[in-house]
């Protein structure tokens, strides 16, 4: 991008912020949600309780806190204790999380009430029960959509309005537009033969399901440099080992929803004929403040990371530094090599082509 167009782009980004810190203060309660619904919730919003997994975290960094997480689903409390997120804010293991009725985003609409929210954020499928279910008990809810980057760039303004943190949201989208820039510049012109097939995989059972053309995973392999293997599949579909002997991808990405390993790939006979496997590029993708599979505040590391192995060349990138700058950026929090080994996987990565580069100096 040539250096007029960045300040014009920043200038329009400032005005921005301050048009919107300017409105959350006029009308701080009222918040528009991704349905298009606009409700009354008092601003700075003092409770707030969270069904969609990575929404806890991205809070926290806009809001600097996790006093104001009032719940959260299980899963994102158990992304926090494997994860850094619970070391920088170690008051999350007192946040509640019985506020779902088994695994997933089925509310425990008793236990969410017992609470007293200010408001729920919970997805915003059209028509689905478990938005319904809070919406029929009189709750104050906010439906968050997270498919496409739009989406993300949306839920985190929305979140940002709800802390009274709007300039902050902006800054944390305005920074992840100028990295996805950046990449852009690196990885402009390449050939579709210069773009590895890329699969990303997370372990069902005895299988694994592909993230297809329509996931988040497809967007952040494209932003990368790369190809999705599965392009022809869309969402995330279970595989059979017929099919990725048929992909045959170079790259493959294990997910964080389970304990697949580089080391269960490259030890398994059926997957020998594999250009992933025998060239060994299986990676499982780092976990941060919260997993880097799906969208999230973090998702500009995710892309950097993934484009840094496929395009060593071009993205030259100290990833180690960038992560420190990002996590003193969203956290305040100064991290150590001990720590980043931990967020990128380096030990379970580390008999992985390329791994090295990400490695602490010694």
């Amino acid at each position: 991008m040539l250096p007029s167009l960045r300040r014009t782009r920043s200038s329009v980004v400032a005005a921005i912020v301050v048009v919107v810190a300017m409105l959350g203060s006029v009308h701080a309660g009222e918040l528009t949600d991704q349905r298009g619904r606009t409700v009354a919730v008092p601003a700075p919003a003092q409770r707030v309780v969270f069904l969609p997994m990575p929404a806890p975290s991205t809070y926290m960094a806009i809001d600097r806190s996790a006093a104001h997480v009032a719940g959260m689903n299980p899963a994102s409390a158990s992304a926090m204790q494997s994860g850094i997120l619970g070391r920088i804010f170690p008051s999350f293991d007192k946040i509640p999380t019985g506020i779902t009725r088994g695994a997933g985003v089925v509310p425990n609409v008793e236990a969410i009430m017992a609470l007293h929210p200010d408001a729920v954020l919970q997805w915003a499928t059209s028509g689905d029960e478990p938005i319904a279910m809070l919406d029929r008990a009189g709750l104050t809810v906010l439906g968050l959509r997270y498919g496409g980057q739009d989406e993300v760039e949306g839920a985190i303004m929305m979140m940002g309005r709800l802390a009274g943190q709007a300039p902050r949201a902006a800054a944390i989208i305005e920074r992840q537009r100028q990295r996805r820039d950046r990449l852009a510049t690196a990885l402009g012109g390449l050939h579709d033969t210069e773009r590895p097939r890329v699969l990303h995989l997370t372990r069902a059972s005895d299988s694994f399901a592909a993230a297809g053309r329509d996931s988040y995973s497809d967007f952040v392999i494209r932003t990368a440099g790369g190809r999705n293997a599965a392009a022809e599949i869309g969402g995330s579909r279970t595989v059979t080992l017929e099919q990725l002997l048929v992909w045959n991808p170079d790259v493959i990405l294990l997910g964080n929803f389970d304990t697949a390993t580089p080391d269960d790939l490259y030890r398994d006979p059926r997957l020998q004929g594999v250009a992933a496997v025998r060239q060994r590029r299986v990676y499982r993708v780092p976990l941060g403040g919260y997993r880097w599979d799906p969208p999230s505040h973090e998702s500009a590391l995710a892309w950097t990371w993934l484009a840094a192995l496929l395009h060593p060349a071009r993205v030259a990138t100290d990833l180690r530094a960038e992560m420190r700058g990002w996590y003193t950026f969203l956290y305040g929090h100064a991290l150590v090599d001990s720590e980043i080994d931990d967020i990128l996987h380096a030990r379970q990565n580390g008999g992985s082509a390329g791994y090295a580069r990400f490695a602490a100096m010694p």
